[in-house]
């Protein structure tokens, strides 16, 4: 008797394990890419012509790319992640951004030139204090925000985003912004 799909390695169980990770993974994509569209894709315009306001209009559209997750049983259990409500627009966040690499020249402006490009509020770039790995640190309230900032430099939020905590910040002068960037040596974010 042949051994089936299966049963090589694990049995049923590893393959809807691995089949749950990819409806997780399907999930939060689909949240990351609905955030970026209530950022950016719905003007007022279209929600005043509803009658509804900006989050409403978006909630009640009907999502139609997700794709089918099959039930099965399994005996772990999976959180689901935690969504963030509805980033502010860009023109109400103040950013900072750093540069946190052994001595590349021009990384705090050029990333500062493109979230200008993107309507947010820049603060004037800097050297960090510390040399490290990139990093977006949002002060409270702000989470969304950062996961946006991450977005528009095309990183993964779940590399990246961080509470800010003064103790460890990259730089001792945050120029009361909301959220601050550390561009660092990994080549994390790209500028």
């Amino acid at each position: 008797m042949t051994t089936g799909a299966h049963d090589a390695g694990g049995g049923f169980g590893r393959s809807a394990g691995a089949n749950a990770a990819r409806g997780v993974m399907v999930i939060v994509g689909a949240v990351i890419v609905g955030l970026l569209l209530m950022n950016r894709g719905l003007g007022s315009d279209q929600a005043e012509a509803t009658g509804q306001t900006e989050v409403e209009a978006v909630a009640t559209e009907p999502i139609t790319d997700a794709a089918p997750v099959e039930s099965t049983t399994t005996t772990s259990t999976t959180t689901a992640p935690v969504a963030l409500g509805a980033p502010r627009d860009a023109s109400e966040v103040a950013v900072l951004v750093t540069n946190g690499t052994d001595g590349l020249k021009g990384i705090a402006g050029r990333g500062t030139d493109i979230l200008k490009t993107n309507n947010y509020i820049t603060r004037d770039p800097k050297n960090a204090d510390v040399v490290g790995p990139s990093v977006i640190l949002y002060t409270e309230g702000f989470e969304a925000e950062a996961a946006a900032v991450a977005a528009v430099y095309g990183v993964d939020p779940s590399l990246v985003v961080q509470p800010f905590d003064p103790a460890n910040s990259p730089i001792a002068d945050i120029q009361e912004a909301d959220i601050i960037v550390r561009v660092g040596n990994d080549g994390v974010i790209q500028v």
